[in-house]
């Protein structure tokens, strides 16, 4: 506020902690607040709630259940992006819908926590920026430069702290998934299940982008998949299959990645 000399119209929080900072900020400053959730926990951990005593310690659950709360009840308008986020289908139960009622065992009860139906909830469809992500086939479009460094990235023989594990038939379709290293995204489900599907093996390489192998992970969960996918990668022989690129920050080259891939014949698997 010292840089724009006076306070902000509106305050967007992201993300639990992000949401409960704006949260704060709004009331004190008497200005607009926009809550983006992005992802509520509640409902990618089944009965988190219920079995609080077990899940606490390691995910706090009782605080950022609570932040969240708190956030969506006090925010101006929320943004999401789709319905399912808010009341869930026929199938499955809301993100947001998981807040109406809940107990936390010696905590609280909660009997109203949300009003899925309030005129805050504002639904907006995410889209993907065209200038970066099209077509493999649009081929005058196609950022060639990047090519070099897509080769060393799939099929370099260095192993390093950007790559781990070498393909050895780069022949091959590529079987591709890029996500956070984490429970809930089952990095490690796919290579368990590419791992004993024995034909699959020799039909196609598999190629991830998870984690980042230069840097140590503080988080307790990633540090476990990290563990696990080593483990998977040695009881399943894998090496000489797998190609384990660390995270990358590079949008425009992720793109080209993608279409780098789709030339390989390969596939995008979502988590």
């Amino acid at each position: 506020m010292r840089e724009m000399q006076t306070k902000p119209d509106l305050i967007i929080g992201n993300y639990s902690d992000g949401n409960l900072v704006a949260t704060l900020l709004a009331h004190k400053l008497g200005v607009t607040q926009c809550t983006i959730a992005h992802a509520l926990e509640k409902t990618k951990y089944p009965n988190s709630d219920i079995y609080l005593d077990k899940f606490d310690s390691q995910y706090h659950f009782s605080c950022q259940f609570t932040a969240d709360l708190i956030a969506m009840n006090h925010t101006d308008f929320i943004i999401t992006s789709t319905f399912q986020e808010i009341a869930g289908s026929k199938d499955s139960v809301g993100q947001y819908e998981s807040h109406i009622a809940f107990t936390l065992p010696d905590l609280y009860r909660v009997v109203h926590g949300i009003d899925v139906f309030d005129p805050k909830f504002n639904i907006v469809s995410p889209g993907a920026d065209m200038t970066v992500y099209f077509p493999y086939t649009e081929t005058d479009k196609r950022l060639t430069a990047f090519h070099s460094e897509i080769e060393e990235l799939l099929y370099s023989d260095v192993e390093n702290d950007e790559h781990k594990f070498v393909l050895k038939d780069r022949n091959k379709p590529i079987i591709f998934s890029m996500a956070r290293l984490d429970r809930v995204k089952n990095m490690t489900g796919l290579v368990e299940m590419y791992g004993k599907n024995a034909h699959l093996k020799d039909l196609a390489n598999l190629v991830i982008v998870a984690g980042d192998h230069g840097k140590e992970s503080k988080d307790r969960e990633e540090q476990a998949e990290f563990k696990r996918m080593y483990s998977l990668i040695e009881e399943y022989k894998l090496k000489g299959h797998i190609r384990w690129i660390s995270a990358q920050m590079n949008r425009v080259r992720n793109g080209e990645l993608y279409r780098y891939i789709c030339d390989t014949k390969g596939a995008f698997c979502i988590l």
